[in-house]
Order: structure tokens, then sequence, then C-alpha cells
């Protein structure tokens, strides 16, 4: 199990070496389809700007409505027709979501190597790489364990469980179909599915179209003033 570990950890880092690079912003359309868990469903497209100097990500959506999402920091501001309506918190801030990770080339892990979670076990099963990871003890009452399925040195699923039981999933994530921009891998459809304390299940699908890396215009979205508006928007 240790030898296991060890050439674990020694394949990841020499595969972060070997494809670092200096990538900063990404934009994409994105199609969302969702099944709620009272049965009814909804769709919403947009695009999505996210800046990894900044830590500024802008949704700017199209359908059904034409909202602007900011988020910053710990908050996310909601905008229509050019004025503020509401700021809320925001649970994970925009340096942990798929843009970022990819930008980083910290998808493959899901960035739990640079987390503070702990590498449990590994195994492998028909192509599978599949990884058990627990987090930090100060975090343990507010999420639980993780495992996440590699295949060819891509994320292809990773599921997250209870807090109080260790084998019930509370939700699951998938990435399929990738492409490859400018070098970098990146799933174009991403399913989720999310389970309530009943057992009852959301499921969320994903698509990601028009991917542009390092884009050299639209610089007011890139580094939205979200200042401007907010006090104390990078909480």
């Amino acid at each position: 199990m240790r030898y296991k570990l060890l050439l674990f950890w020694a394949g990841l880092f020499l595969a972060a070496g070997l494809q670092a690079q200096n990538y900063y912003r990404l934009r994409v359309d994105i199609t969302v389809k969702k099944k709620n868990f009272d049965g009814t469903y909804s769709l919403s497209k947009g695009t999505v700007y996210y800046d990894n100097v900044t830590k500024k990500m802008v949704m700017d959506m199209w359908f059904p409505y034409k909202e602007r999402y900011v988020m910053y920091g710990n908050m996310v501001y909601k905008f229509k027709d050019g004025k503020l309506v509401s700021a809320s918190q925001n649970p994970a801030p925009p340096e942990t979501s798929i843009f970022a990770l990819v930008l980083k080339n910290n998808l493959q892990y899901y960035g739990l190597e640079n987390s503070g979670y702990k590498l449990a076990d590994i195994e492998e099963d028909e192509g599978l790489v599949i990884s058990t990871w627990i987090p930090p003890a100060n975090l343990q009452k507010a999420v639980g364990k993780l495992m996440i399925a590699n295949k060819d040195g891509r994320i292809t699923g990773i599921i997250f469980f209870s807090t109080e039981d260790d084998k019930k999933p509370v939700s699951k994530q998938f990435f399929e179909d990738y492409t490859s921009v400018q070098g970098i891998p990146f799933p174009t459809r991403m399913v989720q599915f999310f389970y309530d304390k009943q057992g009852n299940e959301s499921i969320q699908q994903t698509e990601f179209k028009n991917i542009v890396i390092d884009e050299k215009g639209h610089n007011d979205l890139y580094d939205f003033p979200i200042e401007r508006y907010a006090v104390g928007a990078g909480g």
C-alpha cells in the first residue's frame, strides 16, 4: 500500500511539472439543464469569464433571463439591468472552481493535493485509478471523505460522502467528453447528482462550448469592478 502511494505522488508531481503553464484566463459558453428535487426542470444558458489573477468570475446569463452574477472572495453579487440587486455568501470561492483548476492543471485530482486533504488509499479497477481522500481534522464536521476516479491521467468522476456516514454519498460528479484547448484537457460535459437526507435525487448537466484560453479582450469582465458596488467584496 505504501509503495503504491509513493508511486502515485511521484507520478502526480512529475505530470504537474511537465504540463505546468502560465494560463490565467478562461471564457466558455455554458448550458445548464437541471432536474430539481421536486421533479421540475430548468434550463439556463450564458457565458463564464474567469481570471486567475484577479480571482473574479463573471457569469453573464442570457437565458431564460438576462442576469449577471459576479463571484469574488466569499460573496456572489447579482446584477439586473446594470444594477446590483442582491449579495449573498458564496461557499465556494472562484479559485476553487473547475475553471481555476483547469487553468492551473489541477483538475486531475480536483486540487486536493494542495488542499490539506490526505490521500488515504489508492487502487486500480478496470483501467481506473481510484483514490480516497480524507479531509483535515478541522474540517471533518463540515465535509466528508472523497473518492476520485482517473483514467489516462484525467479525472472521470468524484464522489462526496456524508460527514455522518462515510459510506453514504451526498453527491456525485462525472467529467465527460474531453477536448484539448491549447494543450489543456477540458471536459465539455459535467453531470452532477445530488441527494437529500430523504434519498431524493437532483441532477444537473452542464455543457461547455466555445472555450477560449487567455483572451485579450473583455478586461471589464475579467476584472469586473465589483469594489464600486459593494463594501467588503473581497471578504
